[in-house]
């Protein structure tokens, strides 16, 4: 890690304290909002260095391992997931991108604009995938859970 990627892992994770702070989210989770950004951007710097290139698939793997962090608080914190997941997935939201993208318009640099407009729509997507695939697999372990239970319970009571 050089000294740069740690300065952004601490910048994600006050980054998360700040937006907890707009979403009003309990104080005694904020500390949980800054792990969840610094886990992140991890995931995100360790991917996209090591397994994947370009944008899509270490966004992909960002987002779905802050959502099953996410879920894994809820259940811990008796708490909904969104809050967590919306204060730890910040780091990966696609501001710059788009910015340089309403940049490029207001210029009238169409091919950077394009450019700029499709990292951000890969971005947002996997995202929002990672979400998604994350928050279905949980559901889906919720269920099985409890279908083993109700069949345990049936067992128990003939």
């Amino acid at each position: 890690m050089t000294h740069l990627e740690i300065i952004q892992l601490a910048a994600g994770a006050a980054g998360c304290v700040g937006f907890g702070f707009l979403y009003n989210l309990r104080k005694s989770f904020l500390p949980l909002a800054a792990i969840g950004g610094f886990l992140s951007w991890l995931v995100y710097l360790l991917t996209s260095h090591w397994l994947f290139s370009g944008i899509f698939l270490p966004t992909l793997t960002a987002s779905f391992a802050t959502a099953v962090y996410a879920e894994i608080l809820a259940r811990i914190c008796h708490a909904p997931s969104t809050p967590f997941f919306l204060t730890s997935v910040l780091p990966l939201v696609p501001g710059s991108t788009l910015y340089y993208c309403i940049d490029a318009l207001v210029q009238n640099e169409g091919g950077n604009a394009k450019q700029y407009g499709i990292d951000t729509f890969l971005y947002a997507l996997a995202i929002s995938a990672g979400m998604a695939i994350a928050w279905t697999i949980c559901d889906m372990v919720r269920k099985i859970q409890k279908a083993e239970r109700d069949l345990k319970e049936r067992h128990r009571t003939l």
